[in-house]
């Protein structure tokens, strides 16, 4: 689940397996955008259309931001960026805006080889309130065999 600002609220199982421990974060940096923009993770980028999903993510910060433009976690989010990130001040000089979003990520699990999942947000109540992110593969696939796989090798750790 991400809050309306995109920071990490909650995840499953499934969920540490495709994106990592939050654990090895500190609480603060536990933001879908800190992390695509985190510099010692970009040379590791695994979604083939990374720029894509970056302007995603930016037009729903975009949404969030209309509706509350001093907010101090927005602000430092967006601040921190725009400073650390040429590449994210120009994703967000295109001034997109998106409420919900949807797309394709392809995620590298070296015990399973490469997962092509598609993703989905969906507002969750509250004005605004937070988002459900949720990974499906096609039924039947090879990749829903890999995040099977992925699935019982996870449940026997």
């Amino acid at each position: 689940m991400l809050g309306r600002h995109l920071d990490l609220l909650a995840w499953n199982p499934m969920a540490q397996a495709l994106l990592g421990d939050p654990a090895a974060y500190p609480p603060d940096r536990l933001n879908m955008l800190l992390l695509m923009f985190d510099d010692t993770l970009t040379n590791q980028r695994s979604c083939r259309d990374w720029e894509r999903q970056a302007l995603d993510y930016i037009g729903m910060m975009r949404a969030a931001v209309a509706t509350d433009p001093t907010h101090p976690r927005a602000t430092a989010v967006v601040g921190e960026l725009s400073i650390r990130s040429a590449e994210f001040r120009r994703l967000w000089a295109r001034h997109d805006v998106r409420a919900s979003v949807s797309g394709t990520k392809t995620f590298r699990i070296p015990e399973v080889g490469d997962i092509v999942l598609d993703w989905d947000t969906y507002p969750l109540p509250g004005s605004p309130g937070p988002f459900m992110l949720v990974f499906t593969a096609e039924p039947g696939s090879p990749d829903a065999d890999r995040l099977q796989l992925l699935a019982s090798l996870r449940a026997a750790s």
